[in-house]
């Protein structure tokens, strides 16, 4: 089963019984959608990375680096360094009565002190990514490890992690130094045979310098404009033109609660931590955009990259913040 069938399976589950290593929930109340892409963006997990994980991570060379997103970061760590790093393996129920597997995450269960993970500010949570610039997503927790101790000694390594909040807090933190242009990423799908990661991405516009005092948040009624491309081409096949021909200036719709297919499952997520006035530009991978079957009948191909550019208006019918 590839990233993508795993990720349509995962549409499926009605609730979840499962925990992460620090024995947070993973699963609010999210909509089917939200739920599925936190999943596996590692969005419900409750540690965020410390400063210090960032600096690392830039101070690597782009030859060793392997991170794909912004909520991903590489740490090198010496020959024969005592790591302290103890990992467990997340799994994913796709019907956890049945104890049917979908899908696992190799995560940090525990940091020791004195170790050099813990140096290098390893947090709990954070999950796996690759070893030495090679992919371990989908292996499990003793596989990865073997394959740590492996890289080890042969020299100085690389050790490639997700932070678990990082890409849904930067669309929800007020920017950082008066910045009203921000830019956040993470990849949805486990690289496999070959395959790239499909990286959902969110740059933020126009937001005010000081954040807002009302977000949008799950279960508001927002009304924005927008317009969706095709990420390949440029050519428009949704957006206000057409709801103007219906009478339309503006749509609306509860975020996080939308019936199924009504509208992108991207909104969901991309369009969380708003606000009025804000613009956001989502770079869909074609999982959260119309898959393999495309929509024919608007131009969209199978397998296609999309691209919404969104302005909310409204947050419960209040225009202003």
């Amino acid at each position: 089963m590839d990233g993508c069938e795993e990720l349509a399976n995962f549409a499926h589950l009605a609730e979840s019984n499962f925990q992460s290593a620090s024995g947070a929930m993973l699963i609010p109340d999210f909509s089917r959608r939200a739920l599925l892409t936190g999943l596996l963006s590692g969005a419900c997990v409750q540690h965020a990375m410390p400063a210090q994980l960032a600096s690392a991570s830039s101070s690597l060379s782009a030859s060793s680096s392997f991170a794909r997103a912004s909520d991903e970061f590489d740490l090198q760590f010496d020959a024969g360094e005592a790591l302290g790093l103890k990992l467990t393996q997340l799994n994913i129920y796709l019907d956890p009565s049945k104890r049917i597997a979908g899908s696992s995450r190799v995560v940090v269960a525990d940091v020791l002190p004195d170790g050099g993970a813990a140096k290098q500010g390893v947090q709990l949570d954070a999950i796996v990514v690759a070893v030495d610039g090679v992919n371990v997503e989908r292996d499990t927790a003793p596989a990865v490890q073997a394959k740590i101790d492996a890289a080890q000694s042969r020299g100085r390594f690389s050790l490639t992690l997700k932070d678990p909040n990082r890409f849904q807090y930067s669309l929800i933190d007020p920017p950082p130094g008066g910045a009203t242009d921000l830019f956040a990423s993470t990849a949805l799908t486990p690289s496999s045979d070959g395959k790239p990661a499909q990286i959902f991405a969110v740059r933020r516009q126009d937001v005010p310098s000081g954040g807002c005092r009302r977000r949008a948040s799950a279960g508001d009624l927002v009304e924005i404009t927008y317009e969706g491309r095709l990420a390949e081409t440029g050519a428009l096949f949704d957006g206000m033109d057409l709801a103007q021909r219906q009478g339309d200036a503006t749509i609306q719709f509860v975020l996080g609660k939308q019936p199924a297919g009504q509208f992108p499952p991207s909104w969901d997520v991309g369009l969380a931590g708003m606000c009025i006035g804000e613009t956001r530009t989502l770079d869909v991978p074609p999982v959260l955009g119309f898959g393999a079957k495309g929509v024919p009948k608007r131009g969209v191909p199978p397998d296609a990259a999309l691209r919404y550019k969104v302005e909310l208006v409204a947050i419960n019918a209040l225009a202003m913040d």
